[in-house]
This record gives C-alpha cells, structure tokens and sequence, in this order.
C-alpha cells in the first residue's frame, strides 16, 4: 500500500491534502466492490488503477504510472484491465473524476473513447475543478496477440 499510496500522492494529489493514505487504500481495496491492479515492469512498480464496480455502473476511483513508465503502454494496460473487469462484471458505464488542468490524463481518456459529461466547480478539496468523464457502453481494446505486454 505504501508505493500505490506514494505514487498517489505525487502523481494525482499533488498540491491537495493527501487524502488516499496507505491505511485508506488497504481499507477500500479490501471491500468486495473494489477491484485494484498493480503493474510491474522487470519487477519494478509501474503504476496502479483502482475500480469501484457497482451494481450498474463502474467508477475509475485512481490511476497512475510512474513517470519512468510512462509512453509504454502501462496506463493503458492499467486501464484496459479495468474496462475488461466492468465487463465482465456486465456493467453498462465507467466515469472518473480528472483535474481540468490535466489535459494530458483528458487527452489519454479521450483516445480510449472517454467523453466529457460535465464540470465539477472545486471537486478536488474545495480547491481545483474536476472534469467528469464517462464510457458508455464500456468496450476494452482488444489485445494484439503479436504486442508483448510491458508488465509481462
């Protein structure tokens, strides 16, 4: 929990109060609903993406890859994880929460087929606005069975 909770910290709550603690993640990764993924590369920590999966609906809760990793398909990997999960759970959506600042996570969404569905006015701590978006209906990429995985 310490390098999901570490990562989180600098790489989606930076500049906020640090909300997703190591202790916080091991009590929500533990419940039933939850679906988490940890991605090494040559047995190194890559990155993590955490799912709530409801009844309905999925919710991206966090996703993030270490700068070394990033550009090699890990986030996508990580994502795709989650998308397979929802459907096979028989979902109908997933939505996430990213920081409308951060074009670069809205442009990675966007290429997976994300779609903006609204603004949040100071969603993060009161502080900085968020940008909900939402898959619907949830499809993952199809694995190329020549693209060797980087977290193989």
């Amino acid at each position: 929990m310490v390098a999901i909770g570490s990562l989180s910290r600098r790489q989606i709550e930076q500049g906020l109060p640090w909300t997703w603690t190591p202790s916080r993640l091991k009590k929500f990764i533990r419940l039933a609903s939850t679906n988490a993924y940890v991605a090494h590369v040559n047995g190194e920590f890559a990155g993590f993406s955490i799912a709530s999966l409801g009844d309905a609906r999925a919710h991206l809760v966090l996703l993030a890859v270490e700068k070394k990793w990033r550009h090699q398909g890990v986030g996508r990997e990580l994502l795709d994880w989650q998308l397979r999960a929802a459907q096979t759970a028989g979902l109908a959506d997933i939505s996430l929460e990213v920081r409308a600042g951060n074009l670069s996570a809205q442009s990675f969404y966007a290429s997976a087929g994300f779609e903006q569905v609204r603004s949040l006015k100071r969603y993060y701590c009161g502080v900085e606005d968020a940008i909900r978006l939402r898959l619907s209906p949830i499809r993952a990429a199809v694995p190329n069975p020549e693209h060797k995985s980087p977290t193989s």
